[in-house]
């Protein structure tokens, strides 16, 4: 704990506390997101609802902030490897990684359904975007903006000058815009990640390495978080002006979406910098900090927990027979309201979420992948 006190560099082995708790921070949005008590869009508040396509709302940030902290956490642990063995272990190691995580991703997927797929969703996709940026970090800052310039508008110049049948050049409606055409040739039906999206969204991993690397070479701790706000207001800015022609956007992961996003990213992390590595509030913030040690083994096991448990165990409830989900979900809502009694739920699941992390970080188990 630093005590509010500031500290000068070299830090850039150090380890933030303040990356672990926007991990942690995620994590519990996701949790919050994905586990309404119902899902009535005339229920549950509109913030924790992802958009019906254009739009963003705080349900759409959660999975670039995934994203951007990938990014951000990879100097750091490279810095630690790259004198510990050759360049190639380092990309074996990192393909075996990517491999776990696509493989946890399909299990997941698989669970969903009840038959082995390997189904296109979150845990591919943050698989593939590291393998990618890490193949990227032995390069300078400046190629590395260059190439995540490059990515938006090589993506953007599909978007708006490549035709196909059924499809409408240049726009961004669903069902009638070239990425979704390419992916219906790759994806399984209903699949909404997509895989031309991944051009952009290696752009948001790279904007998390910039912002690491920018974290690592900081001078002082008032210097990062000055730095977090002037990217986090540029982003949000452009990506802003960008939306009046290419609408923000989390299922295409439209330019203007990842730049926007990113922008927001660095200022929730520049919030949790100033709060803790320039304050010293690593106690307040100790739950999200418990909750980002053990991120993805919590995203693992909460959904095939609710899964599992809370949407196929049968209880009788008022003369009729409901998952667990919605037993918790309507006793809550009796004694409140249906709005309050699906975020009861969520805290219920976050809280059985945070007992599980809590009773591994007491034991030291950090599981990584």
């Amino acid at each position: 704990m630093n005590n509010g006190k500031e500290q000068h560099s070299s830090p850039s082995l150090q380890r933030l506390v303040s990356l672990d708790v926007f991990r942690g921070f995620a994590i519990a949005g996701m949790l919050l997101v994905n586990n309404p008590g119902t899902w009535d869009p005339a229920v549950v508040p509109h913030q924790l609802m992802h958009a019906e396509w254009n739009g963003c709302t705080f349900a759409d940030l959660i999975f670039p902030f995934f994203l951007f902290i990938v990014g951000a956490a990879m100097p750091f642990s490279y810095e630690k490897r790259k004198n510990q063995s050759s360049s190639w272990k380092g990309i074996f190691l990192a393909a075996k990684r990517a491999l776990v995580l696509y493989l946890l991703g399909a299990f997941l997927k698989s669970a969903s359904i009840n038959e082995p797929v390997l189904h296109f969703g979150i845990l591919q996709r943050i698989g593939i975007l590291y393998f990618a940026a890490y193949l990227l970090l032995p390069l300078s800052a400046r190629t590395q903006a260059i190439i995540s310039g490059v990515l938006l508008f090589l993506w953007w110049g599909m978007m708006a000058f490549l035709s196909a049948p059924g499809v409408i050049t240049g726009s961004f409606e669903r069902d009638v815009n070239i990425a979704q055409y390419i992916d219906s040739f790759i994806l399984a039906p209903n699949d909404k990640e997509t895989i031309v999206s991944m051009i952009p969204g290696l752009s948001t991993v790279l904007f998390g390495v910039l912002t690491g690397r920018m974290l690592a070479q900081r001078t002082t701790h008032r210097d990062a978080v000055k730095k977090l706000f002037i990217f986090g207001a540029a982003g949000i800015g452009i990506g802003l002006l960008w939306n009046e022609i290419v609408p923000l956007n989390k299922i295409l992961w439209t330019s203007s979406f990842a730049v926007y996003t990113a922008g927001w990213s660095c200022v929730v992390l520049g919030i949790f910098y100033w709060c803790i590595e320039v304050k010293g509030m690593q106690k307040f913030f100790f739950p999200l900090a418990v909750f980002g040690m053990n991120a993805v083994t919590l995203y693992v096991a909460a959904g095939l927990f609710v899964r599992w448990v809370m949407l196929s165990w049968k209880v009788p409830y008022k003369n009729s027979i409901t998952s667990l989900t919605g037993y918790f979900y309507n006793v809550f809502a009796s004694f409140t309201t249906p709005a309050a009694g699906s975020l009861l739920y969520s805290a219920f699941i976050l809280l059985l979420g945070w007992l599980l992390c809590y009773w591994m970080y007491q034991r030291k188990i950090f599981l990584k992948v």
